[in-house]
């Protein structure tokens, strides 16, 4: 597949699809001013089918009961990574996955309810996959940013500082 090369108006289309995935391509017209509805329409359906970028809700874990929030990084036997990955990827606990370099294989985040349900999935769930050798999560205290957009916390740490940012 060939990669899709962005140019400076995919850029802004993509910024502006981030701030708020709901925008029409009418707004984004209106909001850059020196193109066409019709061209921000082409662009975005080739932004979508070359898999630039993908356009769909992002639930937040706490809204949905998920209060406690953990990276965890997992120690794979070699050979075995994707095989875990493909394991761990049907879980609805886990926010994302990535192979990683250094002494763990994979890096992920969890969402869970409480902290025991975390020491369950991490132990009993986790650390049972075929393959895992060493499970290692670190609980998130505060989430500052998450995918790209500044959380509440992070809004309130600004405003604290003084309004900068």
């Amino acid at each position: 597949m060939q990669r899709y090369e962005l140019d400076d108006l995919d850029r802004m289309i993509v910024g502006l699809l981030t701030d708020d995935g709901r925008l029409s391509a009418s707004e984004i017209a209106s909001k850059i001013g020196s193109v066409t509805e019709r061209t921000i329409r082409n662009r975005i359906t080739a932004l979508l089918q070359s898999k630039a970028i993908t356009i769909g809700a992002i639930p937040d874990p706490t809204a949905m009961g998920r209060d406690v929030q953990a990276d965890v990084m997992i120690e794979v036997e070699p050979g075995r990574v994707e095989e875990v990955a493909i394991v761990l990827g049907e879980y609805d606990e886990i926010g994302y996955l990535a192979a990683t370099s250094g002494r763990f294989n994979l890096s992920g985040s969890i969402f869970v309810e409480t902290h025991a349900a975390l020491l369950d999935f991490c132990e009993n769930t986790i650390g049972r996959i075929p393959g895992v050798r060493r499970v290692e999560p670190w609980v998130i205290l505060r989430m500052y940013k998450a995918f790209g957009t500044r959380t509440t916390a992070l809004t309130e740490a600004i405003e604290r500082a003084g309004g900068h940012g």
